[in-house]
C-alpha cells in the first residue's frame, strides 16, 4: 500500500477535493500516524472561503488523534500501536507565503493534516491519550477543547471552587464544552445561543439559564439593566451584536472601583469589524480580552478533563469520504455539538 486517500484544499475551491496521494513518510524525529479521528471545525469552513488567500494544495484537518504505526529517526518515548493526540496548530519554520498568520504553516493549515488515513507529525507534537478515550473524543481536544481550556482555564482565569458568574455567548461545538468546564468549576453558568436546540443543550449542561439575543438585549436595554449582570462573558460568536451584549452584562462592575472588572473573552472567528464605545469601555473598567487554541500542556490537561469526565462533548462521526457533506452541515448551522471524520468508516446510506 503506497497510496492514501485524502480530502485535500485547492485554492478557489469551496469544497475539498477527494483523491489518492502518496502515504508520507516519517523523516527524523517524526511519527507517521494511522488517523484514528479528525475534527471539523468552522475555521475549516473560514479556509474554505479563501479567507488566507492560500495557493498552496495540501490536506486539511486540524484537530487529530492517530495511532502510531512507524517512527523516523531519532525518535523516543512513542510506542508503536499507541493512541496519541496532536498538538496541530503549530507553526513550523519560517513562513512559505509572507503576511499570513503563523498557525498557516501548521497541520492541516498549510501543511498536510489529518482528513486522510495517515499523517506525518513530530514526535514531539504527540501527547499520550489516556486509556479507554474513544479517538472520536480525543480528538477534539485537539482544537475545539484546548481552545475552550485556555479561554475559560488561562484567559477568563477561572479556576476550581469559583463562585462567578459566567455567560457562555454561542453554545456550538465550543461553547457547549465551555459550559461543562465553567460548571465543573462551580461557576453559575448561563448560556445564549439563537437556536433554541442549542439553549436546550446549555440547559441540560446545568447552565441555569439560556437565552436569546433578543432576550438579552431587551433586559440589559432597559431601566431594569442591571437585574441580569455577569462577572465574565466567554463569546464563541464574537459579531457586533453579541459583543454589545457582552459589554452590557458585565458592565456592573464598573460601579465601584472596588470591586474585581469585567471580564470579556472573545473566541468566535466570524470576522466581523467591531465598533464600540471607548469612553464606555473605560467608566464601565472592562477588560476584553482575545483567545486563540493553547499550549502543549493545555493539550494535556484537556485530554485529562475528558479522562475525568469533567467534559462530555456531544460528537457525531462521519466517513472521510463524507467530508464535504459535514462541511455543508456546519456552514447551515444544523451541526449540533462537534463532528468528526473517521477514515475507513463505511458511508451512510443515501
Amino acid at each position: 500500500m503506497t497510496t492514501m486517500r485524502a480530502a485535500v484544499f485547492h485554492n478557489g475551491l469551496t469544497s475539498l477535493v477527494l483523491q489518492e496521494i502518496p502515504i508520507p513518510r516519517p523523516g527524523p524525529k517524526q511519527v507517521l500516524l494511522k488517523v484514528a479521528a479528525a475534527g471539523v471545525c468552522h475555521s475549516d469552513t473560514l479556509l474554505l472561503s479563501d479567507t488566507l488567500n492560500d495557493p498552496r494544495k495540501y490536506v486539511f484537518g486540524h484537530e487529530n488523534a492517530g495511532y502510531a504505526v512507524e517512527l523516523g529517526k531519532d525518535v523516543e518515548n512513542i510506542e508503536i500501536g499507541k493512541l496519541y493526540a496532536i498538538w496541530d496548530i503549530v507553526a513550523h519554520g519560517p513562513h512559505q507565503i509572507p503576511g499570513l498568520p503563523p498557525f498557516a504553516d501548521s497541520i492541516g493549515i498549510g501543511e498536510n493534516g489529518g482528513f486522510a488515513e495517515f499523517i506525518v507529525a513530530d514526535a514531539s507534537d504527540l501527547v499520550p491519550v489516556p486509556t479507554d478515550l474513544r479517538p472520536e473524543v480525543a480528538a477534539l481536544a485537539a482544537d475545539s477543547l484546548i481552545t475552550v481550556y485556555n479561554a475559560v482555564h488561562n484567559r477568563a482565569g477561572l479556576r476550581p471552587g469559583t463562585k462567578q458568574r459566567v455567560l457562555i455567548y454561542g453554545v456550538g461545538g465550543l461553547g457547549h464544552q465551555a459550559v461543562q468546564l465553567a460548571k465543573s468549576y462551580g461557576a453559575t453558568v448561563f448560556a445564549c445561543d439563537i437556536k433554541a436546540s442549542a439553549r436546550e443543550l446549555a440547559l441540560s449542561l446545568g447552565a441555569e439559564q439560556a437565552f436569546q439575543p433578543t432576550e438579552l438585549t431587551s433586559l440589559t436595554s432597559s431601566d431594569e439593566s442591571m437585574n441580569f449582570q455577569v462577572d465574565i462573558v466567554i463569546d464563541f460568536v464574537s459579531n457586533q451584536q453579541s459583543f454589545t451584549i457582552d459589554q452590557a452584562v458585565v458592565k456592573g462592575h464598573g460601579n465601584s472601583l472596588q470591586e474585581t472588572p469585567g471580564t470579556i473573552v472573545m473566541v468566535g472567528l466570524f470576522g466581523d469589524n467591531l465598533s464600540f464605545n471607548i469612553f464606555e469601555l473605560l467608566i464601565f473598567r472592562t477588560n476584553v480580552l482575545t483567545s486563540l487554541y493553547g499550549t502543549k500542556d493545555d493539550l494535556k490537561a484537556s485530554l485529562a478533563l475528558l479522562a475525568e469526565g469533567a467534559v462530555k462533548p456531544v460528537v457525531s462521526a462521519a466517513p472521510l469520504e463524507e467530508v464535504n457533506k459535514v462541511l455543508d452541515e456546519l456552514r447551515a448551522g444544523r451541526v449540533t455539538g462537534r463532528m468528526v471524520v473517521v477514515p475507513g468508516m463505511k458511508a451512510t446510506k443515501a
